[in-house]
C-alpha cells in the first residue's frame, strides 16, 4: 500500500512549483493548460504525503489516437490501414514536451522524497483510470529504472540535443571547441546566409502582442508540419494559436527581404536557453540555411547571456546532430493494459516507431553523453 495519495488537477500554484523545483520550463507547461482539447487532455498527477506535496508530474491525455499514427512512415503505410480502425486506444504520455523537451524526468520531486516510491503512486493511480489502454513515460536512462519492475517495456528513444557553451565568454571561444570541420562549416553556413541578404531578427516579448510575427510564426509550424516525417500527436495544443500567443519567447525570425522563412523561439531556464517552438517555409529556408543560422544565433544569443548550454529537443535532424556537442539519452516506458496489446507493442509496434533507437543494453546510434 503506497504511503502517497494522488490528485489529478489543472492548476498548479506558484508556490507548488517552487516546492517541487520547477522553473520557467514548468510554468511555461502549465500555461498550455486552458488550451486543452476534445482530443488532447493536460492535466497535473500531483503527489502527497499527507497534506503535504511531494511530486508532481504533467500528463497528456490523448483520447482514440490511431497508434499506427507513431510508426515509421514506410510501416505505418501498410500496417495503418490494416490496423488504423482497430488501433484507436487512449494514452497518458508524461514526458517533458510542454517543458520545452527539457532532457529530465517529468516527474518533479520536492526535497528528501523517495523518489521511485512517488512515481510508482503515479503510476498506479493512471493505471486506475478508467477507458486507459497506454502509458508512456519518458525519462533519462538513471531516472528510469523503477519502471522496469512496474511490467513496462522499455526502450531508447530521439535523445535530447544540448549545445554546452559554458565557461565561453565569446563565440569565438565556442568555435574553438569545435572541430577544424565544424569550424569551416559553421563560417560557410553564416556566409551562405549573408550572401543572400538575409537577416535574423530578435522579439522578446508575449508574442500575441506582436500580430505580424504571431502570423508569421504559425504559417511557419503548419509549413513544418506538412513537411515533417515524425507525427506528434500533441500538435493540437502544443501550437495552439492562442497558446502559442500567450506565450512570453525570446524570437529569432530568419527573414530573406520581407519575407520570413524560419523562426526559433526560445525561453530562459536558470543557466539554460530552451528552444521551445521553431519552424520553416522549408522553400527558401534550404537555399539560404536558415535553420542553420537560428541555431548559430541562439548558440550566440546563450554566450552573451552567460548560459552554460543552448537546448534543442530530440534530435529530429542531421542539422541538430552536427550543431549539438551533448546527446542526453532518455528511455520510454510503455505499458499496455490488455496482455494482447503489450505483446504486439513489445514485437511489431515499439521497434517501428519513429522515435525507436533500440532496446535497453544496445548501442545507440550516437554517442550518448550526459550534459
Amino acid at each position: 500500500m503506497s504511503p502517497f495519495r494522488v490528485t489529478r488537477d489543472i492548476n498548479l500554484t506558484a508556490e507548488e512549483q517552487a516546492r517541487v523545483h520547477g522553473g520557467e520550463a514548468l510554468a511555461a507547461c502549465a500555461r498550455y493548460f486552458p488550451f486543452s482539447t476534445a482530443e488532447t487532455e493536460l492535466f497535473w498527477a500531483k503527489a502527497y504525503d499527507g497534506e503535504s506535496l511531494v511530486g508532481v508530474a504533467p500528463v497528456v491525455k490523448l483520447r482514440k489516437r490511431k497508434a499506427t499514427d507513431l510508426l515509421r512512415p514506410a510501416v505505418r503505410k501498410w500496417l495503418g490501414p490494416i490496423l488504423g480502425p482497430l488501433s484507436r486506444k487512449t494514452t497518458l504520455l508524461l514526458d517533458t514536451a510542454f517543458m520545452a523537451y527539457d532532457a529530465r524526468s517529468p516527474f518533479l520531486l520536492a526535497d528528501g522524497v523517495d523518489g521511485p516510491a512517488v512515481k510508482r503512486a503515479v503510476s498506479a493511480f493512471l493505471k486506475s483510470q478508467k477507458k486507459v489502454d497506454t502509458i508512456w513515460i519518458s525519462e533519462p536512462p538513471e531516472d528510469a529504472a523503477w519502471a522496469a519492475t512496474e511490467k513496462y517495456h522499455q526502450f531508447h528513444t530521439l535523445p535530447m540535443v544540448q549545445v554546452v557553451v559554458q565557461d565561453c565568454a565569446t563565440l569565438e571561444d565556442f568555435l574553438a571547441t569545435l572541430s577544424r570541420n565544424r569550424r569551416r562549416n559553421f563560417r560557410r553556413e553564416r556566409e551562405t546566409f549573408a550572401k543572400a541578404g538575409a537577416r535574423i531578427e530578435q522579439y522578446c516579448g508575449v508574442v500575441g502582442d506582436n500580430p505580424r510575427l504571431h502570423d508569421e510564426i504559425m504559417s511557419l509550424l503548419r509549413a513544418s508540419a506538412q513537411n515533417t516525417q515524425f507525427n506528434v500527436p500533441y500538435n493540437d495544443v502544443l501550437t495552439h494559436p492562442q497558446a502559442i500567443g500567450s506565450l512570453w519567447q525570446i524570437v529569432l525570425t530568419a527573414y530573406v527581404g520581407d519575407q520570413a522563412v524560419g523562426f526559433m523561439s526560445l525561453l530562459s531556464d536558470g543557466d539554460r536557453l530552451m528552444q521551445c517552438h521553431g519552424g520553416l517555409d522549408y522553400k527558401l529556408s534550404h537555399e539560404v540555411l536558415a535553420y542553420h543560422n537560428l541555431i548559430s544565433q541562439a548558440i550566440e544569443l546563450a554566450i552573451q547571456r552567460g548560459c552554460r548550454a543552448l537546448t534543442l529537443g530530440p534530435m529530429t535532424n542531421e542539422t541538430k546532430r552536427r550543431a549539438g556537442g551533448v546527446f542526453r539519452p532518455i528511455v520510454s516506458s510503455l505499458w499496455n493494459r490488455l496482455p494482447g496489446d503489450a505483446l504486439f507493442a513489445r514485437k511489431v509496434f515499439a521497434k517501428n516507431f519513429e522515435v525507436y533507437r533500440g532496446e535497453l543494453g544496445a548501442p545507440l546510434d550516437v554517442e550518448a553523453r550526459q550534459a
